[in-house]
């Protein structure tokens, strides 16, 4: 295009090729910087997480590396410290977590009044705000109080959800457990009894704990970029989050599933959902177009939790669901085509939390849960090396207009 430029300047009448010139630059201006959903721009740069197709490592440690091996505690400090703790380390960052676990009652009041009638995700970020009031590095962005932070908030959050868990049944809360790791001690503060939780659990909050610059990232590090603290950063976080285009599909995966009922009803389900444009959850993903890595391992528990289920047939629904959906893919249009393209990390986190005893409208909660490490490595990134993030639009409303008198209107 440079080249174009210059001979449109050379070679042709000066003023003429001047505003051919202007006019061809604005537009392929406008092709690279405003696409929809800022695709493919690349925002900032970022030593925590990367992100491809099929691709997903957190400080260069592949997720297949890390889930089903290491504990969430191993990972919430190699995200927040840039590597993996030794046994000293991890004794300590663990005893720090264990340490915070516990809610004042200033906060544990706001969760008795809220959690009769909010949602999870109003609830979390609504609790996590609050807390700033009573943080005793509050206003403070030094690494050090932003890591004493983290630790505060990553050990905090699984309190606040199991107490809401709680408070919705009916139940008083549960204590947090000190002799229990951070998976485990959710499992027993949320009356989670199945044997497998606590395993599961710490897989899920490895494969939720970082995930590149997603919506609520990108929100946290915005907000961040304008020097407010940590708390302000992750509450916004929580608040882009709780938009079902991110936060997870899991409600709207067991709704779907529910609805298709039997195995058996799945063909013709299917057939009527792209006559009618359905939009399937648990389906496609803006980065990964051939496999989402984290969805395997979700898979693998679904399947397995499934064999002690006693309620109706969701895996393989799901199953079904899924070859069907890629046998009938001809049939959509390829802008529907291509939004079913994979099943994503939510579609067998559905299920998984469903075995496990935690309702499906839960899901984007547990998410948070994982996700806490990873939003506060990235709050302390941008802080570390901090410039105001500030894009430009592309205006396309009217102009020239001019004020008349609302007598003349």
């Amino acid at each position: 295009m440079e080249w174009q430029v210059l001979v449109l300047v050379t070679f042709g009448n000066p003023k003429r090729s001047k505003r051919l010139c202007d006019t061809r630059f604005v537009a392929v201006e406008r092709e690279k910087v405003a696409p929809r959903g800022l695709e493919g721009v690349v925002a900032t740069t970022t030593a925590i997480c990367s992100v491809s197709d099929n691709f997903l490592q957190y400080r260069g440690y592949r997720i297949e590396e890390l889930a089903g091996k290491a504990e969430y505690e191993e990972v919430a400090y190699l995200l927040l410290n840039g590597e993996l703790p030794n046994k000293v380390d991890l004794r300590d960052f663990k005893a720090e977590l264990t340490k915070h676990r516990s809610l004042s009652p200033f906060l544990r009041g706001i969760l008795q009044e809220m959690s009769e009638t909010g949602t999870g995700m109003d609830v979390l970020r609504t609790v996590v705000s609050a807390s700033a009031a009573e943080d005793p590095a509050e206003g403070d962005n030094s690494r050090e109080a932003e890591y004493a932070k983290a630790i505060r908030l990553t050990a905090k959050l699984p309190t606040m959800l199991a107490t809401y868990i709680r408070r919705r049944r009916g139940e008083q809360p549960v204590p947090p457990d000190p002799t229990l790791g951070h998976a485990a001690n959710f499992a027993k503060m949320a009356g989670l009894d199945h044997p497998r939780a606590a395993e599961v659990l710490n897989t899920c909050f490895i494969l939720q704990a970082e995930h590149g610059l997603n919506a609520s990232t990108f929100a946290a590090r915005i907000a961040a970029g304008t020097n407010a603290d940590m708390h302000a950063a992750v509450t916004a976080g929580l608040g882009a989050l709780k938009g079902p285009l991110h936060g997870g599909a899991t409600d709207g995966t067991m709704k779907m599933l529910d609805e298709i009922g039997a195995p058996e009803r799945t063909e013709s389900w299917v057939e009527k959902a792209i006559a009618s444009k359905y939009k399937f959850s648990g389906f496609g993903h803006r980065v990964y177009k051939t496999e989402d890595p984290r969805a395997k391992f979700l898979r693998k528990f679904a399947q397995e939790l499934s064999k002690d289920w006693k309620g109706p047939k969701y895996f393989e629904i799901q199953e079904r669901l899924a070859a069907e959906i890629e046998r009938q893919r001809p049939k959509m249009s390829p802008a529907a085509a291509a939004k079913v393209n994979v099943v994503n990390v939510d579609y067998y986190a559905a299920t998984t939390y469903t075995f496990l005893g935690i309702p499906a409208d839960l899901g984007t909660s547990i998410f948070a849960v994982g996700r806490m490490a990873g939003w506060c490595a990235h709050i302390m990134e941008q802080h570390g090396d901090n410039r105001l993030i500030r894009p430009e639009s592309e205006y396309t409303g009217p102009s020239g207009k001019r004020w008349v008198p609302i007598a003349e209107r």
